[in-house]
């Protein structure tokens, strides 16, 4: 459970350190604390997109469920067209982050993290 809340904070999912980023949405190639290296093989984070569009479609889907349920029997089908727009316009740029790092996390449930997979130069 400690590993997914770093994951959520954008924080490297194996130590919890905070130095994981290049810029915005690159990350660096190993973690500064533990070595981890982010990029496992070619095509890797086409993960992290999926991870993205499938919180973006959770968004949509509560937000538009939620705003009909709350103005029902009037919704205001602008409004919430507007509303629904915006949230997915901006969830998955603001989002991005956390997608590679739950994606890394996800990763490291399906293929664990070994002492050998350290970037030994890092250190």
């Amino acid at each position: 459970m400690r590993s997914l809340v770093r994951a959520l904070l954008a924080r490297c999912p194996v130590c919890g350190s905070r130095g994981i980023w290049r810029s915005y949405g690159q990350t660096v190639d190993a973690c500064p604390g533990c070595g981890y290296r982010f990029s496992r093989e070619e095509g890797y984070w086409a993960g992290a997109l999926i991870v993205n569009i499938g919180v973006a479609m959770f968004l949509f889907f509560v937000v538009f469920v939620g705003g009909m349920l709350v103005t029902w029997p009037d919704v205001p089908w602008t409004g919430l067209l507007i509303t629904l727009l915006v949230v997915m316009g901006l969830a998955p740029a603001l989002l991005y982050r956390q997608s590679k790092t739950i994606w890394v996390w996800l990763d490291q449930r399906v293929h664990p993290y070994v002492g050998e997979e350290r970037d030994w130069e890092q250190s």
